[in-house]
């Protein structure tokens, strides 16, 4: 039960992270609420997200975590360490031209990037204004994933599951010191947002420093650990592209859209995340070291019984979640964001947002478990074709549905592409012999089936007890959903044990010290 407890510990940092998140957003909605420097701190934080997935996560950890944890497995901690430092050397020049690149060519890249911008010149100042202070945060995060993959695989989760929640308490911090400073709030966010990559990147850096792996910059030889890195880097690299590629489409449809869509998109982006960070990065997190070791020492029964404890227990939350995100949008919505700037009008735009994005929840947490296999055996070709599909998937119907949807139709969209993604990845995985439907998962998912059915009744009953407090003012509105969402976990809990979907005691077996 390892896994369980390194994935409790990974998403219970992780819902910390995401609670000092939500005071961010409930911020940036308060004194931007949906206008033109709302977008465009929106696009801001798109364009060093695009590069965090490919230098910072997505395509790095999947190439550099198993190498690294495979050496420490089979070889020494000394090889492992002179790996990672030639890897420090090569990223940080790769990293310093790009910043300076993107730097200096930024006014002409905005226009290509959201070119519906030119169009409220507004908006396409205040992107290039914040993009200018955001974009040097790629290469402190950057860096700090490299640590993050070395503690990781020494099994620290917890310092670096704690390190988001660190960097959010800075951007808050920030922004309440210095949001009447400047012209606009959003250049309070931007730099909160730059000083988080410093502050993450010391929060690991020093206790991998005390781990033996304070780093340092060497003349790379290119040796036979060094190209594996490389040549498991670029199909990866490239997957991750494009993903992120068909984000910024994403942005580049949503241009076009009235001001405020963009925003839309982002604050249920943001509520959507919640429940994606907590379990689906949790378990990607904490379970991919884990196969790596696993398969590199020929444990094949061990690699199938974690990854099938790992669907069980993603799908344990996450099933949950969407319910409750699809039919509590509107009140969530209102309870998070419905403040200041943010009007009633926001909150049913963004709802409406939140429940077509919903629908796709337990697809993109069900690629990150899937993706985390095919990483561990060193296949990072594979998600490629995978992702290109959903890909495809996505831009059609985002341009078919987004001149009657809006960006509902957008969100619905990147919905249904994380499905064909999610399916291709689980269906090539049971194809090569890698993903078996034992019997317990298959009652598993028949009892999940009806403790959701319940949970939907249950939550229709207690909206319509509720929704009479809503309009008796803010306290009480919020404090009466705060309840209704209690409630409704308290009642999804009963039903889950009723119905021997996950009883008590075996909850407790899994944390326990025996386990």
């Amino acid at each position: 039960m390892n896994l369980v407890r390194s994935i409790a510990t990974v998403g219970g940092y992780t819902i910390g992270s995401r609670m000092f998140g939500f005071v961010r957003e409930v911020l940036t909605a308060s004194f931007l609420g949906a206008g033109a420097a709302a977008d465009a701190l929106v696009v801001a934080i798109k364009l060093p997200s695009f590069f965090r997935r490919l230098f910072a996560e997505g395509a790095f950890n999947a190439s550099f975590v198993p190498l690294f944890a495979g050496l420490l497995a089979t070889k020494s901690k000394k090889e492992a360490r002179d790996f990672a430092e030639q890897i420090l050397t090569l990223w940080v020049g790769v990293l310093f031209l790009l910043l300076l690149c993107v730097e200096l060519f930024l006014p002409t890249l905005m226009p290509l990037l959201v070119p519906g911008f030119k169009e409220t010149p507004e908006r396409l100042y205040y992107a290039i204004e914040f993009s200018r202070i955001t974009f040097p945060f790629i290469f402190f995060i950057s860096l700090t994933a490299l640590y993050s993959g070395i503690l990781n695989s020494l099994d620290k989760f917890a310092i670096v599951a704690s390190s988001p929640m660190a960097g959010n308490m800075i951007i808050i911090a920030i922004v309440y010191a210095s949001y009447d400073k400047f012209a606009s709030t959003g250049y309070a966010f931007s730099w909160g947002i730059m000083a988080c990559g410093i502050l993450q990147w010391l929060w690991v850096w020093l206790p991998a420093l005390k781990q033996g792996m304070g780093l340092r910059f060497v003349w790379p030889h290119f040796d036979g650990n060094v190209r594996r890195f490389f040549r498991i880097l670029a199909p990866a690299a490239f997957g991750s592209g494009v993903v992120q590629i068909n984000l910024f489409v994403g942005a580049f449809i949503a241009s076009w859209l009235p001001t405020g869509a963009i925003s839309y998109l982002n604050y249920a982006d943001r509520l959507n995340q919640l429940p994606l960070s907590v379990i689906g990065v949790a378990v990607s997190t904490a379970l991919l070291p884990i196969l790596s070791r696993h398969i590199r020492a020929g444990a094949w029964e061990k690699a199938h019984q974690s990854q099938g404890q790992a669907l069980e227990f993603s799908m344990f939350l996450t099933l949950p979640a969407a319910v409750a995100l699809i039919f509590l949008a509107e009140p969530f919505v209102m309870m998070v964001f419905e403040r200041g700037k943010f009007t009633s009008q926001d909150t049913l735009a963004t709802a409406l947002t939140l429940q077509a994005l919903a629908v796709g929840l337990p697809a993109y947490v069900l690629i990150k478990v899937f993706s985390s296999s095919f990483f561990a055996r060193q296949d990072t070709l594979t998600p490629v074709y995978t992702a290109c599909a959903g890909i495809v998937v996505d831009i059609g119907l985002s341009l078919a549905l987004m001149g009657s949807f809006h960006q509902v139709g957008i969100a619905f969209a990147t919905a249904s592409a994380a499905w064909v993604n999610a399916i291709w990845l689980g269906y090539l995985l049971w194809r090569q012999g890698h993903l078996r439907f034992e019997d317990r998962l298959k009652k598993f998912a028949g009892r999940m089936i009806l403790v959701c059915g319940g949970t939907i009744a249950l939550l229709k009953l207690l909206q319509h007890l509720v929704h009479p407090l809503l309009s008796r003012g803010e306290l009480v509105r919020d404090l009466s959903i705060a309840g209704l969402i209690s409630f409704g976990l308290v009642g999804f809990l009963f039903l889950s044990h009723l119905m021997g979907a996950l009883r008590f005691n075996d909850l407790k077996l899994m944390f326990s010290s025996r386990a």
